[in-house]
């Protein structure tokens, strides 16, 4: 009944992707109910949007479809940004470069001017870009080991935090990245979150902080692997295709996001947070953890799927509402965020305080919170009606079909005549047969001429006997 699949914000607007299956009824003849015809049934997929409508795309001759991913910048009207990765693994820029320098005033390369290598994913901030390296040998230049940063380094948003690496058997590498106007926030292999850049408003500090690396101005990093998706699939559930947001359908990029000035990220499932721990479980393993015959726990895991806001937030854009969530999706001063489904193991059948409502209910609808100015927080109620209309039409139909007032009965002929059988006046049989036979039009005049014949053979028959 609901039925967000993404959502995206920006500069006072938002927009959703919605996928809505819409029955196809009918009416059975017998019962007079309605009944479902399910090799007729459709889905729909389209995006609805709210908000402002003063911004429109500055990319849109730039065919999006085309990269492997595609990220716009936090930058405002003429200054505005956006890179791609296309199906060579190679960044592409468009939009506005702004020439700096860096906090030893060496000449930089500008946000639009992307590094040579091989990249999986590309982010763009305010006047920097970060991007995570795909090749072994772009990782091997690229500082950091992992994540490369360019453009405007003045808060230190490019300089990315070295990886205390902890096993030869396999490097700790970063996996996403998102950039905000001046600061930048990434996930990390390990399940930690680290951020560095301006911390004016708080913005890098999440909670539960501790320093990423030994140089204090390097950012933070979470004291706790509790963010992101699993990346070893022998700890954690890379497999169960049930729910949105958890298991083969977790996304980091659905789990992070920057606004200018603050950040919001969703705290992992509890198969993640407890893949660095020891788990119990009294059916199936942590690898199936969200299968229906799975049934694990660990001591460790905390705020599942929760919110987790913080920096700028003067228009109530960096709170942390309650419930459980699949997606979230920040902008320069609101946000918004997706209600994770119901799974039976982690996100269970409370009520959501504050909305009355079981996070059932809540399942896959849209939520928003921060500045209102241009109705950006206030996705349609609507969205989501597809089927309740269709609903409301069958039962309109049905009901004018079983309630309206009768058309007339068809006057009945006196009598029906056929070669093979003659005249009838009473029966219907032989008017049904004729009807099919001859049509309607014809029968009147047939019926005509047989009580004219009917007439003369009674007249020959009394002169005969005459």
């Amino acid at each position: 009944k609901n039925c967000a699949v993404d959502v995206v914000a920006r500069i006072n607007r938002a927009c959703a992707v919605i996928s809505e299956t819409i029955p196809f009824y009918y009416v059975d003849q017998d019962t007079r109910t309605l009944m479902i015809n399910a090799s007729l049934v459709s889905t729909t997929i389209k995006v609805v949007c709210w908000g402002s409508t003063d911004y429109p795309d500055p990319f849109a001759d730039i065919d999006k479809a085309s990269y492997l991913q595609f990220s716009v910048g936090q930058g405002f009207k003429g200054m505005q940004t956006a890179c791609g990765v296309n199906p060579a693994f190679k960044v592409q820029c468009f939009g506005s470069n702004d020439l700096t320098v860096d906090e030893l005033l060496n000449d930089r390369s500008g946000q639009a001017e992307p590094p040579d290598g091989k990249f999986s994913q590309v982010s763009v901030g305010g006047l920097h870009a970060c991007a995570l390296c795909q090749d072994k040998d772009t990782c091997d230049a690229t500082p950091g080991g992992s994540m490369w940063c360019w453009g405007n380094n003045r808060m230190r948003q490019g300089n990315v935090p070295a990886i205390r690496q902890t096993s030869v058997v396999s490097a700790i590498k970063y996996t996403y990245v998102s950039a905000g106007y001046e600061h930048t926030c990434a996930f990390r292999s390990d399940n930690y979150l680290t951020c560095f850049g301006s911390n004016l408003d708080g913005q890098i500090k999440m909670p539960n902080a501790g320093q990423a690396t030994e140089n204090q101005e390097d950012g933070f990093l979470s004291t706790t692997t509790g963010y992101g998706c699993c990346h070893d699939c022998t700890k954690c559930d890379c497999t169960t295709q049930a729910y949105g947001g958890v298991g083969s359908r977790c996304r980091e990029g659905a789990k992070l996001s920057l606004g200018w000035y603050h950040t919001c990220v969703l705290r992992a499932g509890c198969d993640v947070q407890c893949a660095w721990t020891t788990s119990e479980c009294s059916k199936g393993t942590p690898d199936t953890w969200y299968d229906q015959d799975t049934d694990c726990f660990c001591a460790s895991c905390t705020k599942p799927h929760e919110i987790e806001c913080f920096g700028y937030g003067a228009w109530g854009n960096a709170i942390s509402p309650p419930g459980k969530f699949k997606l979230i999706a920040a902008s320069f001063d609101f946000t918004c965020a997706i209600y994770a489904d119901c799974n039976d193991h982690d996100v269970k059948a409370a009520i959501v305080p504050g909305t009355g409502k079981s996070q059932c209910d809540l399942a896959n609808t849209v939520t928003c919170w921060g500045r209102n100015n241009k109705q950006q927080v206030s996705p349609p109620a609507d969205m989501c009606d597809a089927a309740v209309k269709a609903l409301a039409d069958a039962l309109a139909k049905i009901n004018n079909t079983i309630f309206e007032t009768p058309a007339p009965p068809a006057k009945r002929l006196p009598c029906v005549c056929t070669a093979a059988k003659g005249c009838d006046c009473l029966s219907q049989y032989p008017r049904l047969e004729f009807e099919r036979a001859n049509g309607a039009a014809g029968i009147a005049a047939n019926a005509a001429r047989a009580l004219a014949a009917a007439c003369v053979a009674w007249l020959v028959g009394v002169a005969q006997r005459w």
